[in-house]
């Protein structure tokens, strides 16, 4: 599997932050170090589809500018029964 640890760091991110995180946030409270494996927050979305206990849910409302654009973004949850990296 490619990126494990990175993998495993994302999944410790979500655990610490139950209420959920969008893929920005957890490549805030990423170490530089793992940061660096990552470019953006689609690549984010990408190691964590398919992994268990991770559920995603549009639920959390961005806006710019002045209210000019508003758009939904993915939030991610860990649920710890039956979840293994």
């Amino acid at each position: 599997m490619r990126h494990k640890r990175v993998r495993e760091a994302l999944i410790q991110t979500l655990r610490e932050n139950p209420d959920g995180l969008t893929a920005s946030q957890m490549i805030d409270k990423l170490d530089p170090k793992k940061r660096k494996k990552i470019v953006n927050a689609k690549h984010v979305a990408v190691l964590l589809r398919g992994m268990k206990g991770v559920s995603k849910s549009m639920s959390c409302k961005m806006t710019k500018r002045d209210n000019l654009f508003d758009y939904t973004v993915n939030v991610y949850h860990y649920e710890e029964e039956g979840a293994e990296i």
